[in-house]
């Protein structure tokens, strides 16, 4: 085909889709749609796994803003090709938009049916299929213009958007329209068009996040719900109050509420510092004392003006007291270079970003967390059971390691195991006990036989071919039992021989697993409604491994966050143990962000030892003493998990 006619294939592409969408649809979806308009806003998409390895990858969804004049965006969309097909909203059949009437429905039709328009809007993939499919069911007929204006609706769309800021988000990325400068209708349908991409960007951002979470971590498993652009679009535009169901998007969970609450006020409070300037170092100013520096120090401390006072009176004294007890620096009231410093220091802090990191954060959460549900705050390194709102049960925990991290997820626990084997994952297997002794283990081959330790096949168990097992007792990994719950990562809670390690500040020790103190009692809170209580379960210790399966599931979310809000509504941060902050805080500020490091490698099966010649009896015998000495995977595991015959 010539270079002419391709042109030619290409610039009628877009009138073709706008046809067909609006061929596409029938009288039965437009009651489906009329329903779902008066529903809880709908999901954001995860973006894929995939692109977790590809330095590549965008690490936030900077494609979603909804602007008409932007440039097309890559084949590197924000939602996947999948989430495409399905977005398109359900709407009756139209007229096809070349025969309307009304001269701004042809220009709504006409703009979304032109190159560098409906084609070219900066929305990911699937929300511009979802936005032309909705004109074009409406046969073009606008939802936020009337009169040669925008409506109300279209007014107090705009003004939530604009508060985007307070939400965790950007508001200037939205691109927001002005009100129309004439009544041509291609200006009207340009403004028209622009403010529906806005609020597809916005609902999307609010619901999804700005940030692609593959990127951060591998461990990070989105619990958010996927996005229905189509559903959305009919959901705002139908809505009889447009500014809460575009607040709808946003998480509902107290938390990030708090958070919101906070960010308000850490944004306050830096704009009210910025204002005071700071004070000066110079000689230690005691109390009656008269410095050039006390203005600074009054405005610093939030006390009132004294034009020309430079005496360092009693209520600036009282006030500098105050700071140093707050801070720990002994309230002699005494302002020297440690106290200039902390005063200072405390003005140049600003959380805003670790807030709006963990704002991000709520937005991977699924939204609905389950009416009971277990909520593992795992940087907290503590579990807790939750119940129509109300925490229930409280309990310590001990989680992975920053190199062999718990992952982000939310499941259903469906399972309880009481003394469960302990099969050994193929990478620890390789990476830590192949060609040492399996003493204490079991091999186990594809069909499920024990088989003698000595015929282990290294080469097999790294293919999946053959496993290793520890048999369920006093010295099992997992303890007496176990929590089961479907995911990717083969984590789950379990109980544990060791339990000094609760005693631990720092508990993020384990290979990945979470580590549950006291797992009889949690039991008790968890299961003991479908009866499956502590007291049932501590009579089946001792026998063959029993699985549990519980009536009804219960929700259980492992969560990774590093501020919250306290009790009292102030913010408490953690110590960010998976180096995740900084990456999410580069991805939300546009900036480019390392590729992910290579996943962790399984090593390579031992070579076989050749055939030794048989000792002679002093040999033997020498070997035989020797063996006890030897250090193999078993001792490995004493030292990790301790040993439980010393257990209190």
């Amino acid at each position: 085909m010539s270079s002419a006619p391709r042109r030619a294939a290409k610039s009628a592409a877009p009138a073709r889709i706008w046809r067909a969408a609006a061929l596409g649809a029938s009288l039965t979806a437009l009651m489906t749609s009329a329903a779902l308009a008066q529903s809880a806003p709908v999901a954001a998409t995860a973006e894929t796994q995939q692109a977790a390895a590809d330095p590549a990858t965008p690490a936030s969804t900077e494609l979603a803003t909804g602007s008409v004049d932007a440039a097309a965006p890559t084949e590197n969309d924000n939602a996947s090709e999948t989430e495409g097909a399905a977005a398109a909203p359900a709407t009756p059949a139209p007229v096809d938009s070349v025969h309307a009437t009304d001269p701004l429905q042809a220009a709504v039709g006409a703009l979304l049916a032109t190159d560098g328009a409906g084609v070219s809007l900066k929305l990911p993939r699937a929300d511009r299929q979802a936005l032309v499919a909705f004109y074009a069911a409406r046969n073009g007929s606008p939802a936020w213009i009337a009169d040669g204006r925008f409506t109300p609706a279209a007014e107090a769309a705009i003004a939530r958007i604009a508060q985007a800021d307070a939400d965790g988000l950007e508001a200037k990325r939205f691109n927001l329209p002005a009100q129309p400068s004439s009544t041509e209708p291609a200006v009207l349908a340009r403004a028209e068009v622009a403010l529906t991409a806005a609020a597809l960007s916005y609902a999307r951002q609010a619901w999804g996040g700005r940030v692609n979470p593959a990127v951060i971590s591998r461990s990070i498993e989105v619990g958010t719900s996927p996005f229905d652009a189509g559903a959305a679009l009919v959901s705002i535009t139908a809505s009889q109050d447009v500014a809460a169901t575009l607040d709808g998007f946003n998480p509902p969970h107290p938390e990030f509420q708090g958070l919101r609450k906070l960010l308000a006020g850490e944004r306050a409070r830096l704009d009210e510092q910025r204002r005071h300037p700071l004070v000066g170092m110079g000689k230690t100013l005691r109390p009656g004392a008269e410095d050039d520096r006390v203005p600074s120090l009054r405005a610093r401390l939030d006390l009132p003006e004294k034009a020309g006072d430079l005496v360092y009176d009693d209520a600036l004294v009282a006030a500098v007291q105050a700071f140093q007890k707050t801070n720990k620096l002994g309230a002699d009231g005494v302002v020297g270079a440690q106290t200039v410093r902390a005063l200072n220091a405390e003005a140049r802090v600003d959380r805003t970003a670790l807030i709006l990191v963990n704002m991000e954060r709520w937005r991977w959460m699924p939204r609905d967390l389950g009416a009971k549900h277990v909520f593992v705050d795992l940087a907290d390194f503590h579990l807790h059971i939750v119940e129509d709102g109300r925490e229930t049960y409280e309990t310590r925990v001990i989680i992975g390691k920053a190199s062999n991290q718990t992952p982000m997820l939310s499941s259903a626990i469906n399972l309880v195991v009481v003394n469960p084997y302990w099969n050994v994952p193929v990478s620890i297997a390789m990476n830590e006990m192949a060609g040492g002794s399996l003493r204490g283990y079991e091999v186990v081959d594809s069909r499920g036989r024990v088989v003698p330790t000595g015929a282990v096949d290294w080469q097999a168990v790294r293919a999946g071919k053959m496993r290793i097992r520890q048999e369920p007792g006093e010295r099992n990994a997992l303890g007496h039992i176990k929590f089961m719950f479907p995911n990717n990562h083969s984590v789950y809670l379990h109980d544990t021989p060791s339990r000094k390690l609760f005693g631990n500040d720092f508990r993020a020790l384990s290979h990945g697993c979470v580590r549950v103190d006291r797992p009889l009692e949690f039991a008790d809170a968890l299961t003991g409604a479908q009866g499956l209580d502590g007291a049932r379960l501590q009579k089946m210790i001792g026998g063959k491994e029993r699985g549990l399966p519980l009536s009804q599931t219960i929700p259980v979310h492992l969560a990774y966050f590093t501020a919250v809000p306290g009790p009292d509504g102030a913010l408490e941060t953690r110590r960010d143990l998976y180096e995740q902050d900084d990456r999410i805080r580069a991805a939300l500020a546009g900036e480019q962000i390392p590729a992910l490091p290579p996943a962790q490698t399984i090593a390579r099966a031992p070579r076989p030892a050749k055939p030794a010649s048989r000792p002679a009896p002093e040999q033997a015998q020498v070997v035989e003493q020797r063996a006890p000495q030897q250090q193999g995977f078993g001792s490995w595991l004493s030292r990790v998990f301790g040993d439980s015959r010393a257990r209190p």
